[in-house]
């Protein structure tokens, strides 16, 4: 019976593990995600049952997981007992959710209490298992204000107080807040389906697609392995919730190679990092944090992505050209070390590649179309994740027949595999969007929001430029080791209201948190991405964070350029005047790369670095004029080093 256990729970995961409860999750796993798929479809239940559902799923599907892949017998009935415990609050919930909503909404008893409180500790301990201390230490802390705030001094930080049944109430029920807030009903109808999506690509064998694509595409140049980690941490962290797991599955391939080729440690866990964060920032997905923004301001979804074009242009070619100068400038070469890539190519032409995998491109196209179109993401991710698995099982019966059996087998295999996937990718999501919803609904219900606003705008005293150093640093802050989604919807809340006051558009003003709040990743001290990338590349921490701040310089001044060059984003512009202005902005970037490596076609003098300075901000300023001056300092360094190079030869 062992056996026949392992056989089946290997339908759902490779890992080892308990068979028998690896079998429980998986089948625990299947039940939730229907219940997703049955409810966006459907809309089965109300509201507050589904974000029960989903929070509440999500615990339980995090600790059958923890218990199936525990090594010790302790942990795993701890983990067990965790489960059962989540399981029987979600019954509560229904059963007692007609009296909670009519009767109780504003007079929890005491069972109520026991039940959020407790349903609190699960979430935390679960968030703090998945990510770290930080997010549920955020939270309590947020619980500890929302308690304390009548003994805070006068000002800021001073407020009415909420007492402990209220504030109990706030984090979950009676009043379906905090870990069964706004936040989770955009983290159930809308990520989680998403996350079905990502775990479809990597079933349906599309992640190693984009690996060979990305080599295709960058694997035979100088920077060769750089290239190929930047390329396909773009493709994937489109998908991807977290910049810290598109580290640690694409850098466990590419940094390597990157050293093999002879870039030093430090600089291969910068580049793996600064891609992986930038992945964040790519169209059409952006790391879900589109329909984060989407949920936060109401902007159609279809302007969010238009907007966020040029941005992800200017960051990756910004960055592709970095390691590719660096690669010139220490004399690397990939293309004479083709063996160290020989894993990513293929045989195949390309044309024959992309066929095989033409349920890739149909179900992203048929995703983008929708999603721009009728702005139904969650909807939409679904029908993609049915047709990019259809497509695919179509595919193999073509390729390979082997029988109804096998094919049968196969089948039950892809669809156990994308719903075990799914809902683990799912729920470590969810769990951090919902214990950071408690916050949010904390510094709401207490006003703490507002005020921190209008403190943000008497700090600045009117001063729109002055306002935004305050609220970068204020982002950066903020976001320090947050996963992506938590980090976003902290500085949106603290950060954005006070820029819209001052008369930036709101688009304008949300994308500027949003970089910072992704840029903060690879920010000293905490720079998670950096400290990930780091292990991989057994490379100093803060060197390799160092680099990375420089690598992506374009996250620290882009957003500023939203704010006085908003065109860039489309704002009151026309396809033509964006495309130029990112181009200037792409050009000064560069030009500021230029400078912090000391090399352009040969080195550079200190005279030509000093050129440079001014050419890069005059390039980067919103006007023709300066444009010009920066342009012409630039055309003049080029000449010149062009003219030099055969005096160096």
């Amino acid at each position: 019976m062992h056996s026949w256990a392992k056989r089946a729970a290997g339908y759902f995961t490779t890992s080892e593990g308990n068979p028998w409860l690896i079998l429980l999750a998986g089948m625990v796993s299947i039940i939730f995600v229907w219940a997703h798929v049955n409810q966006i479809l459907t809309f089965f239940w109300p509201s507050g049952l589904f974000k029960i559902v989903h929070v509440g799923g999500t615990v339980v599907v995090l600790m059958l997981a923890a218990a199936a892949m525990a090594r010790r017998l302790p942990s795993r009935v701890i983990h067990l007992l965790l489960a059962l415990v989540t399981a029987a609050i979600i019954g509560y919930v229904f059963a007692e959710y007609r009296a909670l909503t009519r009767q109780r909404s504003f007079l929890p008893n005491d069972t109520d209490m026991v039940v959020a409180l407790v349903f609190l500790g699960l979430a935390l301990y679960a968030s703090m298992r998945e990510w770290g201390w930080v997010v549920s230490a955020i939270a309590v802390v947020g619980l500890l204000y929302g308690y304390f705030g009548p003994s805070m001094p006068e000002g800021l930080l001073y407020h009415g107080g909420l007492n402990l049944k209220r504030l109990i109430g706030y984090t979950s029920i009676p009043y379906f807040h905090g870990l069964l807030g706004g936040l989770s009903e955009l983290s159930a109808g809308t990520i989680f389906p998403f996350m079905l999506f990502a775990a479809a690509l990597q079933a349906t064998g599309c992640v190693s697609f984009i690996m060979q694509l990305a080599y295709r595409i960058g694997g035979r140049t100088r920077a060769g392995p750089a290239q190929i980690a930047i390329i396909s941490s773009g493709f994937m962290g489109m998908v991807s919730g977290s910049s810290v797991a598109n580290v640690a599955s694409t850098g466990a391939l590419t940094i390597p190679l990157m050293k093999k080729v002879g870039f030093k440690p430090e600089f291969a866990g910068a580049v793996e990092s600064v891609a992986s964060t930038a992945g964040q920032i790519t169209p059409p997905v952006m790391g879900l944090a589109a329909f984060l923004i989407v949920g936060m301001t109401g902007i159609p979804y279809g302007e969010i992505v238009l907007a966020a074009v040029f941005p992800a242009l200017i960051f990756y070619v910004y960055l592709m050209f970095a390691v590719h100068l660096r690669a010139v400038r220490f004399n690397l070469d990939a293309t004479a070390q083709v063996e160290l890539t020989r894993e990513f190519e293929s045989p195949e032409p390309v044309w024959l590649a992309c066929l095989k995998h033409l349920h890739f491109f149909i179900a992203t196209a048929y995703l983008v179309i929708i999603l721009i179109v009728v702005n139904m993401p969650g909807r939409a991710a679904l029908q993609a994740t049915a047709i990019l698995a259809v497509l695919y099982i179509l595919r193999e019966m073509a390729l390979s027949w082997r029988g109804i059996a096998a094919i049968a087998s196969n089948t039950l295999r892809l669809v156990c595999s994308i719903a075990y996937d799914g809902a683990l990718r799912g729920a470590q999501v969810a769990v951090v969007v919902a214990v950071i919803g408690v916050l949010v609904d904390i510094l709401a219900v207490t006003g703490f929001s507002q005020k921190l606003s209008f403190f943000m705008l008497e700090l600045a005293g009117g001063n729109l430029a002055l306002l935004l150093v305050v609220a970068a640093f204020a982002c950066l802050a903020f976001g320090l080791g947050l996963p992506t989604s938590a980090a976003y919807i902290l500085v949106a809340l603290l950060g954005a209201p006070a820029l819209v006051e001052l008369g930036v558009p709101l688009i304008a003003a949300h994308m500027f948190v949003f970089f910072f709040a992704n840029i903060s990743a690879i920010t000293p001290p905490v720079a998670i991405c950096c400290l990930v990338a780091a292990k991989i590349a057994q490379a100093s921490f803060f060197r390799t964070s160092f680099i990375a701040v420089r690598l992506g310089l374009p996250g620290f001044i882009l957003p500023f350029m939203f704010v006085i060059h908003p065109e860039i984003l489309g704002v009151d512009a026309n396809i033509l005047t964006t495309a130029f202005a990112a181009l200037l902005a792409l050009i000064g970037v560069i030009t500021l790369n230029v400078i912090l490596e000391g090399y352009l076609l040969r080195p550079l003098s200190m005279v030509e670095r000093v050129l440079l300075l001014p050419a890069a901000f005059g390039l980067l300023y919103p006007s023709l004029w300066a444009s010009f001056f920066g342009i012409s300092l630039l055309g003049l360094v080029t000449v010149r080093q062009w003219l030099q190079r055969p005096a160096m030869a």
